[in-house]
């Protein structure tokens, strides 16, 4: 169980909520700038003042999904990092083929790109029926 937020914490928890969300669906539409760790943020501060709003958010149909095996399994499945392959490549790669940037800023940003790939890559991998497994009792 997770102790909810009090006082001025709460207003706080309530502001960085927001403001992660924000920047998590700038990242949705700007290349470049990470979605997931703004949205893992925003649960963590959204479950401490309002768990009924934590579980929509672990609801949404598009990041739910990768909410919620994150959070049960502390990991993303396959074809969450195949699309994150994809969508850096495809955005990431048309920005530096038909950008009109110095060859300078089309480095600095294909090196951000293959940083972001090598970090999906080295994320632990979260399994389809992860959650239908029994779990190993101990003996007492």
């Amino acid at each position: 169980m997770v102790e909810p937020a009090r006082g001025t914490r709460r207003v706080l928890y309530w502001i960085l909520a927001g403001l992660f969300f924000a920047l998590a669906m700038i990242g949705v539409i700007l290349p470049g700038i990470p979605t997931t760790p703004f949205l893992l943020l925003m649960c963590y501060f959204l479950v401490r003042v309002s768990p009924s709003m934590h579980a929509k958010a672990m609801a949404w149909p598009v990041v739910g999904g990768p909410l919620r095996d994150w959070r049960d399994q502390g990991g993303v499945r396959r074809n969450v990092k195949r699309l994150a392959y994809a969508m850096v490549t495809l955005l990431v790669g048309s920005t530096l083929v038909y950008g009109e940037l110095s060859v300078s800023i089309k480095s600095v940003i294909a090196c951000a790109a293959i940083y972001g790939i090598y970090v999906v890559a080295r994320l632990p991998i979260a399994h389809a029926n992860e959650s239908l497994r029994p779990q190993p009792t101990r003996p007492s």
